[in-house]
């Protein structure tokens, strides 16, 4: 009889870490691009509308140094589906890191890096 309860046990325990962690395939980034003076950020929100900051910190990097040229913060409501965020700023030719975050309240729920050529 005892047994029984044993394994009934890892069930209950899968059962509860599915629920747990249901829809936190959430909120992420898509393709990122440079065109006629912007970036373009393209956020992929799959479950409901969800306010929170974006934000995209721009660096030129050269020689293995990282050069910050731009940071842009907002809050943004993320719509259910797919939207393109745009920044404007100009930048040189060559190559850049764009390190994108969304965070919601004092947690930063998504962070990437993306690497772009001008």
């Amino acid at each position: 009889m005892a047994s029984k309860g044993i394994a009934v046990f890892p069930t209950i325990l899968c059962l509860c870490i599915l629920i747990w962690t249901g829809g936190c395939t959430g909120i992420g980034f898509g393709e990122v691009t440079y065109s006629e003076g912007k970036i373009g950020a393209v956020v992929d929100n799959p479950s409901e509308p969800v306010e929170a900051t974006l934000q995209v910190t721009v660096f030129k990097t050269d020689n293995f140094k990282q050069i910050e040229v731009a940071n842009f913060a907002e809050m943004v409501t993320f719509q259910t589906g797919q939207t393109t965020y745009t920044f404007p700023v100009d930048l040189e030719p060559g190559t850049y890191k764009l390190y994108l975050y969304i965070t919601k309240g004092s947690t930063r729920t998504v962070s990437v890096i993306r690497d772009i050529r001008v």
